[in-house]
């Protein structure tokens, strides 16, 4: 996750505002906000966030298929795991 630039606590390692700062919501409406005030940071933070997720992306589909193969027992008769995997 991204470190939040607009909060100076982080970095002195004061502990009470750094949990919040770092919330996944937090996190998001502050990158709303970088779109509304046209940072070129966060734009810079997306191309390499995309980049980043492509490369794993065709990483992932180079990889060899796996194959899963599982019991499973129930006394009802219904199949008591649904997997889906693609």
């Amino acid at each position: 996750m991204a470190v939040n630039e607009n909060y100076s606590d982080i970095a002195s390692g004061n502990g009470h505002g750094s949990l919040s700062a770092l919330h996944p919501i937090h996190e998001a409406a502050m990158r709303i906000a970088d779109l509304g005030l046209n940072r070129s940071k966060a734009k810079t933070r997306d191309l390499v966030a995309l980049l980043l997720s492509h490369g794993a992306r065709a990483w992932r589909s180079n990889q060899p298929e796996a194959n899963i193969h599982l019991h499973v027992a129930s006394r009802s008769g219904r199949a008591p795991v649904h997997i889906r995997i693609r």
